[in-house]
């Protein structure tokens, strides 16, 4: 048997042991306290984009094999990426849904096509925000189709972004196309005038979608061509054999003749007359962190901005966010203030700041106010580090419903026929099966110079 001899030395390191112990559980039981004690602040939606495949240049158009070989395109991805920033003091705990929509956006009403149970996923993959980044902790990205998300009709898309904590309404929402070609879609567009209501260029745009397609189509079923400006996704231009509403009338200040003729075996055309042209895309490029540091007060553009009629200094990216060159330690955002001189110039509309970093959407949070005293308008915003493209518009919001009329961008961007937009249409016909439904089977793509073959 062992025989242990307590000594005063060895008392002493006992009770040092215990001691030590002690602190060491004081310690640990109060860290669990403070970790209970946290107090989960819901996430915030700072920023979310779509795009085709890992090329953030390309538009989010998802391509699915038609039965017929002969109609193919080669605009148009295997899958799209989704991509989102959040403020969050712990790591969120969100789900995307998906919801198969009409031609004008209408999320359809059916269990066939909006199946809760296929279309929902919380499949994201989360990463950090640089250190120092003080507006965004996390950003997730979802590409889609995959394993668990598949899109068997085609049509309009939109993903929403649900919180667990809250799923009474979501707080991020994105649009994205589907396409099954069955048709070939070629877009001829021709210089044109129109009448502005400004001092500026009248220059304008017609553009026709010629559609040719199989006998086995339904003629009066090829229904819709819908025009938009690329990575534009919020301002749609309709061709519409569909009366139940006027489409453009209400969003846009000009108005837009549309016609249908002809039929889908010879070339049935969708024609829209006289778009104003508009500018080249105003550019601003952050890459430069002694100009656009991170953190600390706003920046101020080092120049304020100018009303145009019709010039242009740089080439633009035809509308695109670029951030391949922004080194991930500075992949934040800069809080900038945005500053445009109107010379003079007095409106009786809202100015509004559109452009790539709010992905091309007029709303109220982007209205920017008169300074009296120096006469410019102004607006600051957090803005995502990268080049960007992007105009001023001027409207009429509602600012209770966050609804846009009388929207245009002549008065103070004026127009140029050089400005070089990409121009994407997509042909909508009415499926028969599942109840009835739009879907895709055609898109094109053209500027000025003739049609894109991506």
């Amino acid at each position: 048997m062992l025989n242990f001899k307590y000594t005063a030395k060895s008392k002493e390191i006992f009770y040092s042991f215990s001691l030590f112990l002690i602190c060491f559980l004081l310690i640990v039981l109060s860290a669990y306290s403070k970790q209970d004690d946290i107090i989960k602040i819901p996430a915030q939606l700072r920023f979310l984009r779509i795009y085709g495949g890992d090329n953030e240049t390309k538009p989010p158009v998802i391509l699915i094999k038609g039965e017929d070989s002969r109609f193919n395109t080669s605009i148009g991805e295997k899958f799209i990426t989704i991509e989102f920033d959040i403020s969050s003091n712990v790591p969120p705990s969100l789900y995307a849904r998906f919801y198969h929509c009409t031609f004008d956006w209408i999320e359809d009403e059916n269990v066939f096509l909006n199946d809760v149970t296929l279309l929902r996923t919380s499949n994201i993959e989360w990463s950090s925000a640089p250190m120092l980044s003080r507006f965004y902790n996390y950003r997730g990205k979802i590409k889609v189709p995959n394993e668990q998300i598949k899109f068997n009709f085609a049509g309009n898309w939109k993903v929403k972004i649900f919180d667990y904590d809250d799923e009474s309404k979501p707080f991020a929402e994105g649009r994205f196309f589907v396409v099954q070609p069955r048709t070939n879609v070629d877009i001829n567009i021709f210089g044109d005038f129109y009448s502005p209501k400004y001092s500026v260029s009248s220059s304008a745009l017609t553009m026709e979608a010629s559609v040719t397609g199989s006998s086995n189509l339904l003629e009066n079923n090829v229904h819709t061509a819908v025009f938009y400006r690329n990575h534009r996704w919020w301002e749609p231009y309709y061709v519409s054999s569909q009366r139940k509403i006027n489409f453009n009338q209400k969003q846009y200040r000009y108005k837009f003749p549309t016609y249908i003729s002809g039929f889908i075996t010879y070339g049935k055309k969708f024609r829209i007359d006289r778009l104003p042209a508009e500018n080249a895309y105003r550019i601003l490029n952050m890459s430069n962190i002694a100009e656009f540091p991170s953190g600390g007060d706003y920046v101020r553009l080092p120049l304020s901005d100018l009303r145009r009629r019709g010039t242009f200094l740089d080439r633009d990216d035809d509308g695109a966010m670029i951030t391949t060159f922004i080194p991930f330690s500075y992949d934040d955002y800069v809080y900038v203030e945005f500053v445009l001189d109107p010379d003079g110039w007095t409106t009786n509309n809202d100015v509004i700041l559109v452009g790539s970093f709010n992905n091309w959407k007029p709303d109220k949070n982007w209205i920017m106010y008169y300074d009296e005293e120096e006469r410019y308008f102004k607006l600051r915003q957090w803005i995502r580090r990268a080049r960007h493209n992007y105009l001023y518009a001027t409207a009429k919001v509602n600012i209770d419903n966050d609804t846009i009329e009388n929207l245009a961008y002549d008065e103070f961007e004026g127009n140029t026929g050089t400005a070089g937009h990409t121009f994407i249409s997509l042909i909508y016909y009415r499926e028969t099966e599942f109840g009835g439904y739009d879907s895709i089977i055609g898109i094109g793509a053209a500027n000025i110079y003739g049609n894109i073959r991506r």
